[in-house]
């Protein structure tokens, strides 16, 4: 019995210095991806709370308490670089930082960090040793989830935005002031006029009106409405003649209104910002539906033309 007893001490002991040696006392976790998307991109993500459903690839339960495959995410503070954070179960938990940071022109890093400390209990240790492993994992999977997210930059601004070639030029364009956003009967009407005098001096609408406009002052807004054609044609008047760039150009479709296509143009802008392009001329509208014969507008379908150097 005695000599049982004298094992099992032995035994206990074995065990207690191989936890000790080799489960240190806190272990660096340190796990990173990195995501096909600027990091003003992300940030923009990130900062702003009301986006976080787009992106999390789990739960929302409050405000600050996210949950990812059984694990919760108890977010402290949101800083410009990253979330303080707090990960765990009913068994245990792990304070780290989510973090992003630049990556080059057109990628992002994102960073788990933390410290971990184990209890002195060689006991305990061993089964924290287990829990964290399945904290590590949780963890791991939630990266590779959030890139599948910031690596479509349709998720990123809401749109399909494509590059394309500019093949043809020749539009004639007219423009106008008004002391308000301009009414669809109104551009309308700039529309029509265009369309007359193309008419009369023989020449052929070659694709769907263009509209742009210009805040020039908190109630003044200028206008140019321009429908392109086959040929050249000449300036008169109020009605000129303007030639696009034979180069490249970025495209994205909106479905909606007024509302989704001004949403539609400001993430544009954000795309042409974060990737730095540079642009000869100034951006349009190409008004596929016609607005006076369709009501309803989420029928409505407008594409959005921004030219770029590259």
């Amino acid at each position: 019995m005695k000599k049982l007893i004298l094992i099992l001490c032995v035994c206990i002991i074995l065990f207690a210095g191989a936890v000790y040696f080799l489960i240190p006392t806190s272990q660096k976790l340190a796990y990173q991806t990195v995501v096909s998307c600027t990091e003003s991109g992300v940030s923009r993500q990130i900062i702003n709370k009301e986006k976080w459903p787009l992106w999390w690839p789990g739960q929302i339960k409050n405000n600050s308490v996210y949950s990812y495959k059984s694990y919760e995410y108890n977010f402290k503070k949101i800083l410009l670089n990253g979330i303080e954070t707090t990960i765990g179960n009913k068994q245990d938990s792990v304070k780290g930082f989510l973090q992003f940071a630049y990556n080059g022109n057109d990628s992002t890093q994102f960073l788990y960090t933390s410290n971990y400390n184990f209890s002195a209990n060689p006991f305990k240790k061993i089964v924290q040793y287990f829990q964290l492993k399945k904290i590590e994992n949780n963890i791991e999977n939630l990266l590779a989830d959030i890139k599948k997210y910031f690596d479509n930059p349709e998720n990123i601004y809401g749109l399909n935005i494509l590059k394309q070639k500019v093949t043809e030029s020749s539009m004639i364009s007219l423009k106008h002031t008004f002391q308000h956003y301009p009414s669809t009967q109104e551009i309308y009407g700039m529309i029509q006029s265009v369309k007359e005098y193309i008419h009369t001096k023989g020449g052929e609408e070659n694709d769907f009106p263009m509209f742009h406009v210009q805040v020039e002052e908190p109630t003044t807004y200028e206008v140019m409405v321009a429908i392109p054609t086959k040929i050249d044609l000449p300036s008169e008047d109020k009605f000129q003649l303007k030639k696009m760039v034979l180069g490249k150009i970025l495209v994205a479709e909106v479905k909606g209104g007024i509302y989704s296509v001004m949403k539609g143009d400001e993430e544009l802008t954000n795309y042409i910002s974060d990737y730095k392009k540079i642009s000869p001329a100034i951006p349009f509208q190409s008004l596929v539906t016609n607005r006076l014969l369709e009501a309803d507008t989420t029928k409505w379908i407008t594409k959005l033309y921004y030219p770029v150097f590259q």
